[in-house]
């Protein structure tokens, strides 16, 4: 039988483990106060549902309900994630400083937490941008062909910058130089980070 996530520690210990990091490193008033309220209900199968694992790619790319928690997207998650793929698109790609990085967002929204594809994607481009790597963000809610197609001027100062489209192509093996270059055409085609 596996040990509990968290070096060992139990169910309980783990979830105040979690939520007290939370606490000191949530920056957005309305999931911070969520989570305070919880923690003061005593309400633990919320606490448990918040912060039970936290989300990883799938074949859909990174998704959960907007939330608290580090089982849900908020501005902290996005922020964490974000930094992450970053550091993965650095080691990439040597000129990604140059080239840059494009983001677009879509409509959803979830007023309780603050959370909304239109913040994740300024939260998103704020984190890039504190690394150094140009942002291309778009200015309003944009379907994926229209940026597709607003993207092809820009394809040649592009090449081979890795925009994905909801973080869906992270590798999560070894790719060789033909399937990078197949992963690559089709990213440079889609060109996108989305919300």
């Amino acid at each position: 039988m596996a040990a509990p996530e968290g070096g060992g520690l139990g169910e309980d210990a783990r979830l105040d483990q979690e939520t007290a990091q939370w606490l000191r490193w949530d920056k957005n008033f309305l999931t911070l106060e969520a989570v305070k309220r919880l923690i003061a209900e005593g309400n633990k199968e919320e606490l448990g549902k918040c912060f039970g694992a936290r989300m990883e790619f799938g074949t859909a790319g990174l998704r959960a309900a907007m939330g608290p928690g580090i089982s849900r997207m908020n501005d902290l998650t996005i922020i964490q994630t974000t930094q992450g793929f970053c550091r993965y698109l650095e080691k990439q790609f040597s000129d990604l400083k140059q080239k840059g990085i494009v983001i677009s967002f879509d409509a959803r929204a979830h007023p309780s937490s603050g959370g909304s594809s239109r913040r994740f994607a300024r939260l998103a481009a704020t984190t890039f941008i504190s690394q150094g790597i140009p942002v291309y963000l778009f200015s309003d809610i944009t379907p994926t062909p229209f940026v597709v197609e607003a993207l092809k001027p820009l394809e040649w100062r592009l090449r081979p910058l890795l925009c994905l489209k909801n973080f869906l192509a992270q590798p999560s093996r070894r790719w060789n130089e033909k399937a990078l270059r197949k992963l690559l055409t089709f990213l440079i085609r889609k060109c996108i980070l989305e919300f």
